[in-house]
């Protein structure tokens, strides 16, 4: 069968990184470890230059992925052994991952092998992580490296290229009546009073207890404006972003009515992620709002996999726009000792492994991009999956400046949870007030600190 193809000339601005994999936690935490700067003059090469039959090492290799370091360490060690037979691969699962791997990173000991926590500082990445080649020289050939680059040099590979949508329960829908996708975000809300009127299923579980499953919503700009120059410049020229009928109006109004229409969970204040993965899997749950890392994770939590489903998110657009987006990033500890052998291990990784579609639920990071089987039937559903595009470079950080300055936490899960006790009657606050509230206080911040010459 021939394989469908993805552009390969891919950059990618991202408002954050929530299009990374989650296993058993997840960090907000920002703040960044001290750093002293290393000699990396012996800098890691794109490939690596010794026989595969002569390199002998024991690598530790630091994941996030808590759910499947079993298997990880078992059937997948397993295969890379075939080509390496000398190199001894140890894993070791981080529970919430970015602050404990960042409390590593004040030591030595943070690995071999290891994925590039958020949050880190590009000029700190000499300090922590070997380059991996010439940015220049191997742009072509790996998606986003950029993303992990400093001056001429890149310091990561993508684990998987992610896009977002929404995981859904086949079988549910087949049971409550649904025979098309839901499109429009008046469909969608349909669609979930189809679920609850005649299955047993909570129609969409919000896992409001667990912050940043509710953050993720926050990165569905492109797919709700159709338009993948809106994430990195429309957004940032508009000194209204949040009224009616812009795209985060748009997006969290969807959050709110289906809290307001009881099509969410009795208490949201209860919710468990690990547990969401399995009661999806069972026909507990009609839908989840996750990156396309999820799916994977939802068809081994339980019994059924192929009842799990991904489609995209409901919008008004004209087009179905989802975003390409970097996973974490492999990188080697500045470190490590056995540099080489950790090279080897990323390369076979990415180029050979099917380590991003199996484990990751993305395309591989190794161009041209390939729709992994999983995301076919996605792309069937009329999803065209593009990176959104890079703004300017004198825009660069304007969002995280506006956004601190206005306190209105885009990917901070305050105003969810505020949209939805809204929602369920805990406040007497309407979606209106919610939504103007944030709209004058990053207009504010968005005339005095957005350049002039963007000022329509």
């Amino acid at each position: 069968m021939k394989k469908a193809v993805i552009g390969s000339s891919l950059s990618l601005v991202l408002l954050t990184g929530l299009l990374a994999g989650c296993g058993g936690g997840s960090s907000s935490s920002s703040s960044s470890p001290s750093a002293s700067p290393k000699d990396s003059a012996n800098a890691a090469t794109t490939a690596p230059t010794t026989d595969a039959s002569n390199l002998s090492a024991s690598l530790t290799v630091l994941t996030q992925r808590t759910d499947i370091v079993d298997t990880l360490q078992g059937e997948f060690t397993a295969e890379f052994n075939k080509v390496y037979p000398n190199i001894k691969v140890k894993w070791e699962a981080l529970d919430k991952y970015d602050d404990n791997a960042k409390i590593r990173l004040n030591t030595n000991d943070y690995g071999d092998v290891l994925l590039i926590p958020n949050n880190i500082d590009a000029k700190d990445f000499p300090n922590f992580f070997e380059p991996l080649g010439e940015y220049d020289k191997d742009k072509e050939k790996y998606s986003q490296i950029d993303q992990k680059r400093y001056e001429d040099k890149y310091y990561g590979i993508p684990s998987a290229i992610n896009t977002l949508g929404i995981v859904y329960n086949k079988k549910v829908f087949k049971e409550a009546g649904i025979t098309d996708i839901p499109k429009t975000p008046a469909d969608f809300i349909a669609a979930m009073h189809k679920i609850k009127d005649n299955t047993k299923a909570i129609p969409l579980y919000t896992n409001y207890k667990d912050d940043w499953t509710l953050s993720q919503w926050a990165d569905f700009l492109q797919p709700a404006s159709g338009d993948p120059n809106y994430p990195n410049l429309g957004f940032l020229q508009d000194p209204h972003p949040w009224q009616k009928g812009k795209p985060f109006y748009d997006i969290f109004k969807i959050m709110y009515d289906v809290a307001k229409e009881g099509l969410i969970e009795k208490d949201p204040t209860t919710t468990d992620w690990e547990s969401s993965k399995g009661m999806i899997n069972r026909g507990e749950i009609g839908t989840m709002v996750l990156g396309s890392w999820a799916i994977t994770q939802m068809q081994g939590a339980g019994p059924n996999p192929d009842d799990i489903g991904y489609m995209p998110f409901p919008t008004n657009a004209s087009k179905l726009s989802a975003p390409l987006g970097a996973d974490y990033q492999w990188a080697i500890n500045v470190h490590s000792k056995n540099k080489e052998a950790a090279n080897a291990f990323i390369h076979w990784v990415v180029d050979v492994s099917d380590y991003a579609s199996k484990y990751q639920g993305g395309f591989s990071a190794k161009l041209p991009m390939v729709v992994p089987d999983l995301l076919k039937g996605f792309q069937d559903l009329g999803v065209t999956m593009e990176v959104s595009v890079p703004g300017p470079k004198d825009l660069d950080g304007f969002n995280t400046k506006i956004d601190n300055d206005s306190e209105v936490g885009i990917h901070n899960p305050d105003f969810k949870k505020r949209i939805i006790e809204a929602a369920i009657g805990n406040t007497k606050e309407s979606y209106d007030d919610i939504m103007n509230d944030l709209d004058k206080r990053w207009n504010k911040s968005w005339e005095k600190l957005i350049p002039a010459n963007y000022k329509k």
